[in-house]
């Protein structure tokens, strides 16, 4: 066995070595191998490089384009924002406008107000006049200017284009006076621009700004230490006027601790940002009112819009500011909240003590009134004691008399019950007596009611079979008749039908006697009828018989049925709605007719409702 697996193991490889020789023998002409074609391998590498190319940059395009498109719902998201801010700041822009015209309309009228609006209306014109002159000097200009350019460049677009020497001439002179232009443009918002900076600066002085503060800065003005009016009011006890006056420092001092324990915790917010200039946070201050906070997707757009504002401020010092503005607001609206309740407290403590000064000037007045009360009140208890003295006596006296009389009535009410027992006594015997003779004159009366019954009973029994007998004759006779009837009623039922068929065959024969058999005549339908006929004829008659009826009318008119009052009178309980009503039926039935009847017409049947 090994040594057949040592033979084919040798015979594989000598077969192996022989395919090796032969492949080293042929060389390239072997079927294994292929000449090498470097033109088509750079042809194919060049083309798969320019696929990948294609590929990269319709990959940028792609990616350009979602860029863009990413931007363009940003900035749609952005124009949504800012058309609700444009018409919320639009309404308060009216609303404002409003409000200063009528306030203006109201005061224009007094002394001290007259003179002020009446040179803020000439202002206001003399501003708007200037405003037309300046857009008629510099605005309307540089638009006519372009529209000349305009016209200018399409008339002469071909002749540029080819390179006329004229043409380029004058179109370098036209680009000097454009740039001209641009200069006095630029002159002209440099002026404006330092006007309005100045304006701003003279809005932010002291002065101003101590008249009109800051949004923020608002807050309830308090004067801290004991007001005026308290210290004018009165009080009886000047103890307690002291202890409520000390009650305004002890209020100060409590809300002055309170505003500097917030200010020491705000200190974030009571540093100024650095860096920030005041045109950048005008800017950032109305960028983030524009973003609610239940806002959708609030913080990316808010930043977006913030760079695209600020572009020179980084991430960091946008959230950091934010932060800032954030304590700011939150650091006044609290300082707001403490003024305003150190001005509150203050006002209802003043109001308080006014209250609490009064009452205890009432109290004491009440206490001298309640002192002379007593005294007077003790006089005449004194007085009633007196009386009451006096009425006790006689109290004691009548209540001693009528102690007296009702030992007197009891001995009597005594004496008349035992004489009224002994009464009741005979009465009970007596009583008895009469109840045991009318128990035995019951009994014998029951006796001889049993002894009448018991005839009466035997009568009857008798009397009964006697009428038993009777009436079973009575009902066979019954019986017999009744079976006579019936026969009888067959009989005339079977007459009465053959009189029928005899009555319908004499019928018949007459109808078969003047029954009219009508001919045939198609020329029927082409001939007039009979009220055409009637009508020709009518034609000849005189005008006066042509008012007279076609045919006879043997009944009533509408006129003759309307002039009874009666119809009109059910008309009218109609309309009204009463005409089913108890109160109709009476009317109607009391109304006479418009004639008198025929004595003929009367009758003397009268109708009954069925049972």
């Amino acid at each position: 066995m090994e040594k057949s697996q040592w033979q084919s193991s040798t015979s594989l490889k000598s077969v192996a070595s022989d395919g090796l020789v032969h492949r080293m023998l042929d060389g390239l002409g072997s079927n294994k191998y292929h000449a090498v074609d470097y033109n088509s391998m750079r042809a194919a590498i060049s083309q798969k490089r320019f696929a990948s190319i294609k590929a990269s940059m319709k990959l940028n395009e792609i990616e350009k384009s979602s860029q863009q498109h990413k931007e363009n719902s940003i900035l749609k998201q952005h124009q949504l924002v800012w058309q609700k801010e444009f018409i919320r700041l639009q309404h308060l822009r009216k609303k404002a406008e409003i409000t200063v015209e009528s306030h203006m309309r109201t005061n224009l009228s007094s002394d001290m107000c007259g003179p002020l609006y009446k040179e803020i209306d000439y202002f206001d014109g003399s501003l708007e006049a200037d405003f037309e002159g300046f857009k008629k000097n510099t605005v309307e200009p540089v638009w006519m200017m372009r529209d000349d350019l305009k016209y200018w460049l399409s008339e002469h677009r071909e002749e540029l284009k080819y390179g006329n020497p004229d043409i380029i001439e004058k179109h370098r002179e036209i680009t000097k006076t454009i740039d001209s232009v641009k200069g006095q443009q630029q002159s002209i918002q440099e002026k404006l621009q330092y006007e309005e900076e100045c304006l701003e600066a003279e809005l932010q002085s002291d002065l101003l700004l101590e008249l009109c503060p800051p949004a923020l800065q608002k807050h309830v003005a308090v004067h801290p230490g004991i007001p005026q009016e308290a210290m004018e009011l009165e009080c009886p006890d000047p103890n307690l006027k002291s202890d409520v006056l000390q009650e305004f420092l002890i209020i100060d001092e409590r809300y002055q601790t309170m505003i500097e324990e917030l200010k020491r915790k705000h200190s974030f917010a009571m540093s100024s940002d650095d860096g920030w200039e005041e045109d950048e946070h005008f800017k950032f201050v109305a960028v983030v009112d524009q973003y609610p906070r239940e806002m959708m997707n609030r913080r990316k757009l808010l930043l977006d819009r913030l760079k695209k504002h600020l572009p020179t401020k980084s991430f960091a010092e946008l959230s950091r500011h934010e932060d800032w503005w954030t304590d700011c607001k939150y650091f006044h609206e609290r300082l707001k909240v403490a003024y305003f309740e150190w001005a509150r407290d203050r006002r209802e403590l003043l109001h308080k003590a006014q209250m609490t000064f009064a009452e205890v000037a009432v109290a004491q007045e009440l206490e001298e009134v309640r002192n002379e009360y007593h005294h007077r009140q003790k006089q005449f208890c004194q007085i009633l004691y007196e009386k009451v003295k006096e009425w006790r006596e006689r109290k004691m006296e009548m209540m001693h008399l009528e102690a007296q009389l009702n030992e007197e009535r009891q001995r009597q009410a005594l004496e008349q019950r035992l004489q009224e027992e002994e009464s009741e006594k005979r009465r009970r015997n007596k009583e008895k007596e009469n109840i045991q003779r009318y128990h035995f004159e019951q009994e014998k009366q029951r006796r001889d009611t049993e002894a009448a019954a018991e005839q009466r009973l035997q009568e009857l029994k008798e009397l009964m079979e006697k009428q038993a007998v009777y009436d079973r004759e009575r009902i066979k006779y019954r019986e017999e008749q009744i079976s006579e009837k019936l026969e009888e009623r067959k009989q005339k039922e079977i007459e009465k039908v053959k009189e029928e068929e005899e009555m319908q065959a004499r019928l018949e024969a007459l109808r078969s006697k003047v029954r009219v058999i009508a001919e045939s005549d198609p020329l029927r339908a082409l001939q007039g009828t009979k009220a055409w006929e009637a009508h020709l004829k009518q034609e000849e008659f005189h005008e006066s018989a042509m008012l007279e009826p076609l045919f006879k009318v043997n009944s009533y008119t509408s006129k003759q049925i309307t002039s009874d009052h009666r119809i009109r009178l059910e008309q009218k309980l109609r309309e009204a709605g009463l005409h089913n009503t108890e109160y109709a039926r009476s009317m109607i039935r009391k109304a006479t007719p418009p004639l008198k009847p025929r004595k003929d017409l009367f009758h003397t049947f009268k109708f009954q409702d069925d049972p």
